[in-house]
């Protein structure tokens, strides 16, 4: 979701100032377009605002960055040869852009797309319709389709922090909770790999073991979603989730002729 110009009054703001042309959040479309209400309020430009039956669809917000936004300004000198109804913005309408502009925007907001929540299911739960899904289905074979994409090789750090930290939620175990998960069939707990500074910025040291923590898959969602800041200082992580200070210790692997032990 892309801001051109912000032509709320500073009484709509609250005083605050106005919002940089940027990029503010990360919607997925949830419908085909149907006749909207209008759209003739403040948010619009002069002139610009939608007669009710514009086409309209629904949309779900999976991230927003109120806080930190991709400012066009920053889009611009990271990648000039973006769009340019990305660069310049187009306030008639939602338009598309091309899927390298996305990922490129993707890289520079922080975003794994893997990672992002699925849209939750919106079935029609009347008893016609069931009844259609399950004629539709009563003989259907599941599909297999495939995907291509790139992704980033994250390598197998990640499991050699979780044996370092036996396998153990180290947000659970600051906060004074069972650390351990389910056992899986290996017979080890199971637990996740955070990623404090996200591979996805393709930063030095991004994938290194003093980048990680172990984490439940809960709090590995809430790091994620949770609006939680993690200060990386040299020996640990510190952050507040849940009203609680936390301090999770840095892990570090000793490297050949380097004296040093894992910590």
């Amino acid at each position: 979701m892309r801001v051109g110009v912000d032509q709320r009054s500073a009484t709509a703001r609250n005083g605050k100032p106005p919002l940089k042309s940027g990029i503010y959040a990360l919607c997925e479309v949830e419908s085909e377009a149907y006749g909207g209400t209008g759209a003739n309020d403040e948010h619009w430009a002069d002139g610009e605002g939608r007669e009710p039956g514009w086409p309209t669809v629904k949309i779900r917000y999976l991230q927003t960055y109120a806080d930190k936004p991709l400012t066009i300004d920053m889009l611009r000198d990271a990648r000039p040869s973006a769009s340019k109804l990305l660069l310049n913005g187009f306030q008639a309408a939602s338009f598309r852009i091309p899927a390298d502009d996305f990922r490129a925007v993707m890289e520079l907001l922080g975003e794994d797309l893997d990672d992002l929540p699925s849209p939750p299911p919106n079935f029609d739960t009347t008893s016609a319709a069931l009844a259609a899904m399950e004629k539709k289905y009563r003989h259907a074979s599941p599909e297999v389709k495939e995907r291509i994409s790139k992704y980033i090789e994250r390598g197998s750090i990640g499991g050699l922090v979780k044996k370092q930290t036996g396998f153990k939620c180290q947000v659970c175990d600051a906060l004074g909770r069972d650390p351990l998960g389910f056992k899986k069939k290996s017979g080890e707990h199971y637990v996740e790999a955070h990623h404090v500074k996200a591979v996805s910025g393709k930063e030095v040291g991004s994938l290194g073991a003093s980048n990680v923590m172990t984490v439940c898959a809960n709090h590995h969602r809430q790091l994620h979603y949770g609006g939680i800041n993690v200060v990386i200082g040299e020996e640990s992580f510190e952050f507040v989730i849940e009203t609680k200070p936390v301090k999770i210790p840095r892990l570090k692997f000793a490297l050949e002729g380097d004296g040093a032990a894992a910590g």
